[in-house]
């Protein structure tokens, strides 16, 4: 398959465009891509950064996990975020402080190792 379905660039083009926005940035890959006859901007390249990023972080497996709460409302409403210490990149973010629901998600996540 060259692109997946109702995709505006080939896979190769997208492979092109993160690696460039990953070595020079938003602005300099805009101007770098539009020299090399593929203009994309520089919005476009930075989603496709994300989108990179998001997909790395779902295929992680999470061994070494930090649990703290933090303030959604100063003073009002707390939340727990769970960090990947290894990847030093948060995880999920619960939308309460129990111990309950921080104990379902590590039996969730942390059961299929």
């Amino acid at each position: 398959m060259i692109a997946p379905p109702y995709a505006r660039r080939t896979r190769r083009v997208s492979e092109i465009v993160g690696l460039l926005g990953h070595s020079a940035g938003g602005r300099p890959g805009e101007r770098l891509m539009r020299r090399l006859g593929m203009p994309v901007s520089d919005d476009t390249i930075l989603r496709q950064l994300k989108r990179d990023a998001a997909l790395a972080n779902c295929d992680a497996t999470i061994r070494v996990v930090g649990i703290d709460d933090w303030s959604w409302r100063r003073s009002w409403r707390y939340g727990t975020v769970i960090v990947g210490l290894e990847r030093r990149s948060v995880v999920d973010i619960l939308e309460d402080r129990s111990v309950a629901s921080a104990a379902r998600w590590l039996e969730r996540h942390l059961s299929r190792s």
